[in-house]
C-alpha cells in the first residue's frame, strides 16, 4: 500500500522522533519505499525547496536526507 510523502509529512515525522523522548534518534534512519509518481514528485518537491538552481532537476533513484540527525531514505517500490 503506497500513502502519500512530502516535506510537511517528513518534517513532521522529524519533529515526532525528536520530541518522542524513548526515540533515540542519534543515528536512526528511516527508509520508504515509494510507488515511482510519489518518488519522483518527492524528489521534484525536495529539489526545488533546497536549490536556487531550478533548471537542472534529475530525478534520482534514491533520495537521502538528513533532517534533525534523522536519516530518510526514498527508494522506488519496484514490485
Amino acid at each position: 500500500m503506497f500513502f502519500n510523502m512530502n516535506l510537511e509529512k517528513i518534517l513532521e515525522i522529524a519533529n515526532e522522533c525528536v520530541e518522542n523522548e524513548i526515540i533515540e534518534t542519534k543515528g536512526l534512519s528511516l527508509m520508504y519505499k515509494l510507488d515511482e509518481k510519489t518518488h519522483k514528485t518527492l524528489d521534484e518537491e525536495l529539489f526545488y525547496n533546497t536549490n536556487n538552481n531550478l533548471d537542472n532537476f534529475k530525478h534520482n533513484e534514491v533520495i537521502e536526507i538528513n533532517i534533525a540527525g534523522i536519516t530518510f531514505i526514498f527508494e522506488i517500490d519496484k514490485v
